[in-house]
């Protein structure tokens, strides 16, 4: 069972999507206006990217009124949690659970996972990097070390599916609901 999101979870979330309609905002100020350089957005996609890994797929797939309705969304939920939808919880998980599973991909670096791995593991994972994250993957290094057809992510959609109640399917359809569609330019 996953627990109820606080504010701080959707305020994060929050801070995701402002970050994405600053990024498309100015790339759209770019190519409107004459003369108008674009920063360099490497920076800031990297810095969005290690907090909440998927998010330059959702940067690339959702359409700009998509990313603004959210933030409008979780602005409300912000202050009235009756209005916390599915789709915040879903992806307030998805975003610890990956962040996790990196974090411990990371730190493994290819080493043969021994026990005296994993104790180490268990003695340092809260002062890595989303320590916290890391932390919920420490019972499943095995399957860190060796994900399910060398993919990480296939592992992260496996346990977001399992918290959630869902088939694995449905979890990857809530996280990227236009996977399926072509993919649109910017």
């Amino acid at each position: 069972m996953v627990a109820p999101l606080c504010v701080a979870d959707l305020r994060a979330l929050r801070d995701k999507y402002e970050r994405m309609n600053r990024l498309r905002e100015l790339h759209a100020r770019a190519r409107a206006e004459p003369g108008f350089v674009e920063p360099n957005p490497r920076a800031a996609m990297a810095d969005l990217a290690h907090a909440f890994p998927g998010a330059l797929r959702e940067l690339d797939e959702l359409p700009i009124e998509v990313i603004r309705a959210r933030i409008e969304e979780l602005s409300a939920a912000e202050h009235d949690p009756s209005r916390v939808a599915q789709w915040m919880t879903t992806l307030v998980r998805f975003h610890a659970l990956a962040r996790g599973a990196l974090a411990a991909k990371r730190w493994l670096h290819g080493r043969p996972l021994t026990d005296a791995l994993i104790s180490s593991y268990s003695r340092v994972v809260m002062a890595l990097p989303h320590g916290t994250d890391a932390a919920a993957w420490t019972q499943d290094l095995a399957a860190i070390a060796k994900p399910p057809r060398g993919r990480l992510m296939d592992l992260v959609y496996e346990r977001l599916a399992l918290e959630l109640g869902m088939d694995v399917a449905s979890a990857r359809a809530a996280v990227t609901p236009l996977a399926a569609a072509p993919r649109k330019k910017v």
